[in-house]
């Protein structure tokens, strides 16, 4: 009997040609786990070896990264884990991301998506994924696979350029026929905004609707209740409790990709990962992630960022009497039409009093964040080191603002380009406009501040052009330089400046930290299900990010543990975080009994 190897080249054909809109998934058949068939009725099984075990299924010869995890006492539920590849070796999160292009396609953008026809994008792409297994395939079938995943990638990728390209002349004329090298600064920030406008759209169309989003939504609304009640039995004061409420309930899940101030186009495809934006208090989940595992780990993690000290820093400067007169300055300042040298005036008398403001900061929970740190910090940060280090860092800012221009562009009307011409430019006197989407939400001490001292004191300026700018600069860096110094002295032994951590003056413990509280409320939900099997089965099937494929690592533990010791990243590496995330209530949820050292930092509960 013929197999469909010796018929798939004639499918692309036929498939360029056809203009079917269904896509038909093959159905699959899933190795099945559940630790219900590993330990007895009553047994308490010890807990990393439970997750070596539960690992060890989903990476076996016959799951290969994927498995389909039971819930409860039937399958009617169950989670599937997709880390793995189709029969056809796709990967699962390219797959999904695929059929959710082709399944989407009509709430496309219309301009888009007239582009993606003119390709016979969908068409081509349906064929594609028909594909038969590798391991059938002749040489010069192959060869043909390799050569359509390419060319579908250059035709999505063109058709977004052109769509881009389109938007960008409709709004600003003639701008299609500015070479890309010749192209000012000015037009290609609006090029990529249009570019992060359209991300937008394509994310919502996919993922909007889209079941596995439609978990996230639902994981994030039950994580804030077990949040919730896990800040109500803290043992600490109520004004720290009720600020955690407060966060907690504040902070917004977003649909990853549909924010265009977030929107850099790999999160909606297939990319497995998770993000919180302390500066917004925003998070998203990774399309990539949310199609190839149970996120309620990952989501509890995320969530835990907006309780941690880089928030709290975040929420204490921006309330500060110089926060609040830098965004007094930034409206001042970011609206050249309205801007005034008084308002200028009055922010200089008051800047060095409301500067001292930021020495109020106190840290919560200092001695459970000490716990956490990633190293253990050796020195403590004199005056004469924050003078080194402050030098350093505002001499780099400026340096970089410099040799891009930044300050003379900001000051001219007109543009030149490089056929000569004039043109105006829509940034004139807007540092905010240089920003790739400021919603004024940018930390005190970000370049932004800089920039806004220099257009200040440019302004006012009653000298000649090359005289007002050199004053401006040398204005912008002395006060930034008293700005620095002062968040610098109040992130203390906290900061995650990249130089005080080097220097051993702080460690940042922001991973560590939401590794831990979010265990902690994963636990509390993990306890609303009533079956043991089932909270186990819940949290090994949200723990898939921690199995490791074969490789060395995997097959030498010990010694890959020793070597991670070496690696300096933001979050504990391997096997320490795997015992990091076992806390005393996670044990509890799942019950397993400890089998491993680990200096545990614990929360502080009521009794």
């Amino acid at each position: 009997m013929p197999s469909l190897s010796q018929f798939w080249p004639l499918l692309l054909l036929l498939g360029a040609c056809s203009t079917s809109e269904t896509f038909e998934e093959p159905a699959s058949d899933f190795r099945s786990f559940s630790t219900s068939d590993i330990y007895g009725k009553g047994e308490a099984p010890q807990c990393k070896l439970m997750l070596d075990a539960y690992c060890g299924s989903l990476y076996s010869p016959q799951a290969a990264g994927n498995l389909e995890v039971k819930r409860g006492l039937s399958s009617v539920n169950s989670i599937q884990v997709l880390q793995g590849e189709t029969p056809n070796q796709f990967t699962q999160v390219y797959y999904r991301y695929a059929l959710a292009k082709i399944r989407n396609r009509r709430g496309l953008p219309a301009d888009l998506l007239a582009q993606l026809s003119d390709l016979d994008y969908f068409p081509r792409l349906s064929a594609y994924l028909a594909r038969p297994a590798r391991a059938t395939m002749t040489l010069k079938q192959r060869l043909l696979s390799e050569r359509q995943g390419f060319e579908l990638g250059a035709a999505w990728n063109a058709a977004v350029s052109q769509t881009v390209l389109a938007r960008t002349a409709k709004k600003y004329a003639g701008s299609h026929a500015i070479p890309e090298a010749l192209m000012p600064i000015e037009l290609q920030l609006e090029k990529r905004r249009i570019q992060r406008g359209l991300i937008s759209e394509i994310s919502k169309a996919l993922w909007r609707d889209d079941k596995n989003w439609k978990k996230v939504e639902d994981g994030f609304a039950r994580l804030q209740h077990s949040f919730l009640r896990l800040i109500d039995r803290l043992e600490v004061d109520d004004e720290l409790r009720d600020d955690w409420a407060r966060r907690i309930r504040e902070v917004k899940l977003v649909l990853p990709g549909s924010l265009p101030a977030i929107a850099t186009g790999e999160c909606a495809t297939t990319t497995v990962n998770a993000f919180y934006y302390s500066h917004l208090n925003l998070l998203t989940v990774c399309a990539g992630d949310f199609n190839s595992e149970d996120i309620i780990q990952t989501l509890a993690h995320e969530m835990a960022h907006s309780l941690g000290i880089d928030r709290s820093l975040y929420l204490f400067q921006a309330r500060s009497p110089i926060g609040q007169s830098l965004a007094k300055l930034r409206a001042n300042v970011c609206t050249p039409e309205k801007f005034s040298c008084e308002g200028w005036k009055e922010f200089k008398a008051g800047f060095h009093s409301n500067l001292a403001s930021l020495r109020g900061f106190e840290p919560e929970l200092p001695e459970f964040q000490r716990c956490l740190k990633r190293r253990q910090t050796s020195k403590d940060l004199q005056e004469e080191d924050l003078d080194r280090i402050v030098k350093s860092e505002v001499s780099d800012r400026l340096s970089e603002l410099a040799s891009t221009d930044s300050f003379l562009r900001i000051t001219k009307q007109k543009i030149p380009y490089r056929d000569g011409k004039y043109r105006k430019n829509p940034n004139y006197l807007n540092p905010c406009s240089y920003s790739m989407w400021s919603q004024g939400e940018e930390p005190i001490n970000d370049s932004l501040s800089t920039l806004m001292f220099f257009t200040a004191e440019y302004r006012c300026a009653s000298m000649p052009g090359p005289e007002a700018m050199k004053k401006a600069i040398e204005v912008s860096k002395e006060m930034t330089s008293s700005l620095l110094r002062e968040t610098l002295r109040s992130e203390g032994e906290f900061s995650d400046s990249e130089t005080l951590e080097k220097e051993g003056f702080a460690s940042a413990p922001y991973e560590r930290f939401a590794d831990v509280v979010g265990s902690y409320a994963m636990a509390d939900l993990l306890e609303t299900l009533p079956n043991l099997s089932d909270r186990q089965n819940r949290f090994l099937a949200s723990s898939s990010w921690q199995c490791m494929e074969p490789s060395l690592a995997s097959h030498f533990p010990e010694e890959s543990s020793v070597e991670k010791q070496y690696v300096f990243e933001v979050h504990t590496e391997g096997d320490q975080r795997r015992k990091e995330l076992f806390s005393a209530p996670i044990r509890r949820a799942v019950g397993c009994e400890k089998d491993f050292e680990f200096a545990e930092c614990r929360l502080p509960l009521k009794r």
